[in-house]
Formats: structure tokens, C-alpha cells, sequence
């Protein structure tokens, strides 16, 4: 993280000083979020969706280097519903099972190479790729109570973890306008602690997943 941290902040402090710079605001929504785990959590249910679609804001540094060839630094905020399973009543093991779950945020910083194919009709299609490191918060919990007395049998808690960040895109901008569909990937480690109230024990682990999603966005860029 710190390479890249660096990196981005030489990559920025260079291109400030000259001439060309671009600055884009965007905002957007993903189209479709996929999350894949490293283990069978909860393998009874399908949370391929676990982290839901969200809202994104970005802005970004750029400038051309070469003819058509933009690269820069970016920095976005990401806002997305975890969705867990509703309340469950396992008959046979004499339990209730109550999930809860916050919102996952994620801060991408990223470094990014931008390719313009312009021409006379001032509809420029282009390409992007950007490389970086999430920073990502959010919490989920499950808590097993015995459904005769509602007594606290066992309980588990997970926190996100910062994690790598890959993205692919291509848009097209018109003057300083532009719409963008990206597909990245997100990832995190998640620390799950465990509790067992009956033995008085607790442990904790910590499991890998990645989020990909696809993000449609509209934005502006200012030119100076």
C-alpha cells in the first residue's frame, strides 16, 4: 500500500506543474455486483450478491503525456447495502439465527491510463485502466440465541479489510461531458470473530473475498 501510495502522490505532485491538466467529477451506479468468497460462508444461501449495488463519486488528476495518452491519479468513494440472509429458525439445532450488516464503503486510490481516439466529429471514444489500493469499513454480524429463552448461544462479527483494486473501462466524451462504464474488482479480507457463550470460548479468523462490479457514470472534466 505504501508503494502505490507513494507512487500516486510523486504521480500527482509532477503532473500539477504543467501545462494540459484535465480534472474529472463523476458520480455513477453499478449496473451489477457479483461477491465471491475463499470459503462456504453461510453455504446454505446464494450471496454471490452479498455486496449490493451502490453509488459511486470519483474525481481524477490526468494529463496527456503523449499524443492521445493521458495518465494521472484518481481517488472514489463507493457506498453499498450487505445483504445478509433474513432471521432463520433452525428447529432441529434449537436455534434462531439474526443476521445484521451495515454498509460496505470503500475508497479506491488509484493510478490511471486514459486513451482518446479523437476525431473531427468531437465524439471521443476511449479506454481506461486503473491499478490501486481500497480502503474498505464495514461490519456484519450473526447471533445464535435458543428460541425457547432467546439466551445468547453464540456470535459471530466480521470487519472489512483494505484490499487491492483492479478496474478496466471505456467511455465516450463529448466537449467536457463524458459517460463511462468501468468494471473493477475490489478486494478485502474480512476478520471474523467468534464467540461461544455456552463454553465460554472465542476465536477469531480471517477470510478472503473480492467484489466486481459494473459501473455506469456520468461526469465533467475541466481543462486547464
Amino acid at each position: 500500500m505504501k508503494k502505490i501510495l507513494l507512487i500516486i502522490g510523486i504521480l500527482a505532485g509532477s503532473l500539477a506543474y504543467a501545462e494540459g491538466n484535465i480534472i474529472e467529477v463523476r458520480g455513477g451506479y453499478d449496473l451489477s455486483s457479483v461477491t465471491n468468497f475463499d470459503e462456504d460462508i453461510y453455504s446454505e444461501y446464494d450471496l454471490d450478491k452479498f455486496v449490493e449495488n451502490g453509488l459511486r463519486l470519483g474525481v481524477e488528476y490526468r494529463r496527456e503525456v503523449f499524443p492521445n495518452l493521458q495518465i494521472g491519479a484518481g481517488l472514489e468513494y463507493g457506498l453499498s447495502n450487505m445483504d445478509q440472509p433474513g432471521n432463520v429458525r433452525a428447529t432441529k439445532e434449537n436455534l434462531d439465527y439474526i443476521y445484521d450488516s451495515g454498509n460496505l464503503s470503500s475508497i479506491p486510490l488509484y493510478i490511471t491510463a486514459r486513451y482518446v481516439f479523437r476525431n473531427p466529429t468531437g465524439i471521443n471514444p476511449y479506454v481506461k485502466a486503473n491499478l490501486g489500493y481500497s480502503i474498505n469499513s464495514g461490519d456484519t454480524s450473526v447471533k445464535l440465541t435458543n428460541f425457547y429463552d432467546g439466551r445468547l448461544v453464540e456470535e459471530y462479527n466480521s470487519e472489512m479489510k483494505n484490499g487491492m483494486y483492479y478496474g478496466l473501462g471505456f467511455g465516450v466524451e463529448y466537449k467536457n461531458f463524458l459517460v463511462d462504464l468501468t468494471y473493477d474488482i475490489t478486494y478485502s479480507k474480512a476478520e471474523e470473530k467468534i464467540y461461544n457463550y455456552t463454553d465460554k470460548e472465542g476465536f477469531s479468523h480471517d477470510y478472503d473475498f473480492d467484489v466486481q462490479k459494473l459501473t455506469l457514470s456520468f461526469g465533467y472534466q475541466f481543462e486547464f
